[in-house]
């Protein structure tokens, strides 16, 4: 529809029309640009309602478990703020996020793979008590009544005493959470969203 539109306006630039008829023409056409920018719209904000599959929140639930379940409820909101934040608050991220190789080590046997299979580590997670809880959060996030309590971190690591990985030394440290570390970067909504998508 933009390309049609943008295609008469130019033919109206080079066609002999009399003024009136070409106000016309433009006021026809900008009211229809401006109710195809709401139907846009509002389709922007019914994705921004997108929800997870049972199957997917079980993966993100499992990875809370496996990444944090000895931190407790809040280490697992914690890593799944992260999540989050990587996502750039997007529910259609947040698989992509989880997914990605070597980002969620309780992961990597899955996400080595160009075919995961989340089988072996949903069982693995689901023995664990605190998965309902893990679970909950996925839906709290969905909701949008999760909380940030990391202060906008999109990196963690966990404590390991005087050596920290090397990719956080250009970052800004938030928050301590259990045995986890967590770091903010500066770039995060241009490098590491597009990476995910």
């Amino acid at each position: 529809m933009g390309f049609t539109i943008i295609r008469l306006i130019s033919l109206l630039r080079g066609a002999i029309v009399t003024n009136f008829l070409r106000k016309t023409i433009m006021h026809s056409l900008l009211r229809i640009s401006g109710c195809a920018l709401l139907v846009l719209l509002a389709v922007r904000t019914e994705a921004a309602k997108v929800e997870l599959t049972h199957y997917e929140r079980l993966v993100v639930a499992s990875c809370l478990v496996l990444e944090a379940a000895s931190e407790g409820t809040e280490g697992m909101q914690a890593v799944l703020n992260v999540i989050n934040n990587r996502a750039g608050g997007d529910m259609t991220r947040v698989m992509g996020v989880v997914s990605r190789p070597k980002q969620f080590s309780a992961l990597n046997s899955a996400t080595a793979s160009t075919n995961p299979d989340y089988g072996p580590i949903i069982e693995r997670a689901t023995q664990d008590p605190l998965f309902s809880e893990a679970y909950a959060l996925v839906q709290r996030l969905e909701a949008g009544e999760l909380d940030d309590i990391t202060d906008g971190a999109d990196h963690y690591h966990a404590d390991k005493g005087a050596e920290k990985p090397y990719w956080s030394v250009s970052m800004e440290p938030t928050r301590k959470i259990g045995l986890h570390n967590f770091y903010r970067s500066g770039q995060m909504s241009t490098s590491l969203v597009a990476r995910i998508e």
